[in-house]
């Protein structure tokens, strides 16, 4: 008699799911966008990029709420990795490939429609993605930012390209607004 064992969900998968199966007020707490836009800007992600991890069996939702975990919620890479089930240098490709994915949206919106100056005028400080106003990574060399840091784990950036990719998840995400 044969028993065969179902092998487990990995963790970041498990996690993922849980985070769009579960109550929209969670979501949103852990996002700061519904789940809708999530769902367009993870499609919009499947169309025009290729995913971004050594590993074929990371989705796409789950790359883009590891690096809102890092963005959003402050998270370091060390803690993210713990937290996702997956090596931390597989969490620091993750969080470079979504700033890519991002500069590539805001890209593909300035080419295909001018509502780029008009979403980037028309939203105030005010109503700016809250991960703007708190983003504070720590300081380095001139234009870059360490990111993900929790005792020297984390990685220098190019702040203005982070910046770049965190206004167009802004505009993405006023712009959809549901």
């Amino acid at each position: 008699m044969e028993c065969s064992t179902a092998s487990p969900i990995p963790v970041g998968r498990s996690r993922s799911l849980s985070l769009l199966n579960g109550v929209p007020n969670r979501f949103y707490d852990f996002s700061r966008m519904d789940q809708i836009t999530f769902v367009q800007l993870a499609d919009w992600c499947m169309e025009h990029k290729t995913p971004v991890t050594a590993a074929e069996d990371i989705s796409i939702e789950e790359c883009l709420f590891i690096f809102l975990d890092i963005a959003g919620q402050g998270t370091s890479f060390k803690e993210a990795a713990q937290s996702w089930g997956h090596p931390e240098d597989i969490i620091k490709k993750i969080f470079l490939g979504v700033v890519e994915w991002l500069r590539a949206l805001k890209e593909d919106d300035e080419a295909t429609t001018s509502s780029w100056t008009q979403s980037t005028q028309s939203t105030t400080n005010k109503n700016k993605w809250r991960v703007l106003k708190t983003w504070r990574p720590s300081r380095r060399a001139e234009g870059f930012a360490r990111v993900g840091e929790d005792g020297g784990d984390g990685i220098e950036v190019n702040k203005d390209e982070v910046i770049e990719a965190l206004t167009a998840l802004n505009n993405f995400i006023h712009d959809h607004k549901e």
